[in-house]
C-alpha cells in the first residue's frame, strides 16, 4: 500500500508500541527513518532467536524502515539528526517525559527548525502528572485501566495475557493520533505536540463493563461478553482437547444452532432464559465433547451460528481463513533469509 507514500517520518521508538506502530505506518507506505543510538539500541534486537545479527521480532517490526544508528549525543551526530528532522513529516518517541528535551530534541527545539512538525510522545502515563515518570510495562498500564479486573480466572484470581494488549492497542492508538494530527496540518499547516499514554489507550475496552457500571448494575452479573455468565456467548472443549469459541449472543443464532446440533429442547424466545443460572450448561459442555472441533465446524458451516474454532497459533498461517486473507507475509532480512510476519490488517481499494 502506498497510500502514505509522501510522508517522512524518524522513528525514535524502542521496544514494541512505538516499533508496532510505525511499522504499520511503513506498511501504508510512509518513508519511516529508524534512529539509534549505539549507547541505546533498541532492546528487542536481542530479544529471542537470532537472524542476521537480530531478533526475528526485530525484523518483522523495523524491515520496512531505513535504519540509522547515530551517536546523538555528540555535535556531529546532532547535526546530521537535525538535518533529518527539518523536512520530516512527523517524529515519533517513546522516551520518558523530558528525555528528548534532555538531548536537544524536544518539541520546541524540533519546532523551531521546523513548525509543522507533528511531534507524537509515547508514553506509559503520558507527559504530565503525579504517575508521568513512573516506570511501567504492558501489565501494569492494564492494571493502572481496570482492564485486569476484567481478565480473572474462577478464584478470582487476574491472569496475565500472553498477548501485549496495552504495547499493541496504544500502538493503534500513536497511528490514529499522528494521522490525526497529519490531517489537522493539511487542513490548516499546523503542527501538533500529540501526547499518547499507553495506559490511557486501554479505557475504550471498557466500553460494555463500564456502561453497565455507570447505569447501575453490576457488570460482573450482566456482562454477557465475559464467557463465564451465559451459555450461548462462551467456550467449549471438544473431543480431541480443541476449543470452540460460540457466540450465538442473539436468540436467532442460538436457535440455528440449536436446530444445527439437533437440540430443539434448547431453544429460547428470551435471552434471559440463556443465563448460567437457569440453563443447563453441564449439558451443552458435554454435547460439545462428544466430536471433535473439525466435526463441529463441519456440522456448523454455512448454519448462520457464530461459531469459530479457536485456533492456536501454530495452525494460523495455514488456516483457510487466513490463507484467502492473506493476513501473513514473507520479508527478507538482507543476507536473503526468509521470515513470515503479519501483514497489513485492511486494504484500501
Amino acid at each position: 500500500m502506498q497510500a502514505l507514500n509522501s510522508i517522512k517520518i524518524i522513528d525514535f521508538t524502542r521496544l514494541l508500541p512505538g516499533p508496532l506502530a510505525t511499522h504499520l505506518l511503513a506498511q501504508m507506505g510512509a518513508e519511516v527513518i529508524k534512529i539509534e543510538s549505539p549507547k541505546r539500541m533498541d532492546y528487542v534486537r536481542a530479544s529471542g532467536a537470532q537472524v542476521d545479527g537480530a531478533s526475528v521480532l526485530f525484523h518483522q517490526l523495523n524491515h520496512n524502515k531505513t535504519s540509522k544508528i547515530i551517536d546523538y549525543a555528540s555535535e556531529e551526530g546532532k547535526v546530521e539528526l537535525l538535518e533529518l528532522l527539518k523536512d520530516a513529516d512527523a517524529i515519533i518517541e517513546q522516551f520518558r517525559p523530558g528525555a528528548m528535551d534532555a538531548w536537544g530534541f524536544g518539541y520546541e527545539a524540533i519546532k523551531a527548525i521546523n513548525p509543522s512538525i507533528v511531534y507524537v510522545s509515547l508514553t506509559g502515563y503520558g507527559q504530565n502528572g503525579n504517575y508521568a515518570q513512573e516506570a511501567g510495562h504492558d501489565f501494569n498500564y492494564l492494571a493502572y485501566a481496570g482492564i485486569m479486573s476484567m481478565l480473572k480466572d474462577d478464584a478470582g484470581k487476574p491472569t496475565v495475557s500472553g498477548v501485549q494488549f496495552a504495547d499493541i492497542g496504544g500502538a493503534y492508538m500513536a497511528v490514529m493520533a499522528l494521522q490525526t494530527a497529519l490531517l489537522k496540518k493539511l487542513l490548516t499547516g499546523e503542527g501538533s505536540f500529540v501526547d499518547v499514554a499507553l495506559c490511557d489507550a486501554m479505557l475504550p475496552f471498557l466500553a460494555v463493563p463500564f456502561a453497565l457500571h455507570k447505569g447501575g448494575l453490576n457488570h460482573k452479573q450482566f456482562n454477557i461478553l465475559d464467557g463465564k455468565t451465559i451459555v450461548n456467548y462462551a467456550a467449549y472443549e471438544c473431543a480431541d482437547g480443541k476449543w470452540l469459541s460460540i457466540a450465538a449472543m442473539e436468540v436467532k443464532f442460538w436457535n440455528n444452532l440449536c436446530d444445527a446440533i439437533e437440540q430443539p429442547d434448547w431453544k429460547r424466545d428470551n435471552p434471559m432464559q440463556l443465563f448460567v443460572q437457569v440453563f443447563p450448561k453441564a449439558e451443552v459442555e458435554a454435547l460439545f465433547r462428544s466430536k471433535t472441533q473439525a466435526e463441529w465446524m463441519v456440522i456448523f458451516k454455512g448454519k448462520d451460528v457464530c461459531v469459530a474454532p479457536i485456533l492456536e497459533l501454530e495452525e494460523l498461517e495455514e488456516h483457510p481463513y487466513h490463507q484467502e486473507k492473506q493476513s501473513f507475509e514473507t520479508i527478507t532480512t538482507p543476507s536473503g533469509e526468509e521470515l513470515s510476519t503479519v501483514a497489513l490488517p485492511f486494504s484500501i481499494s
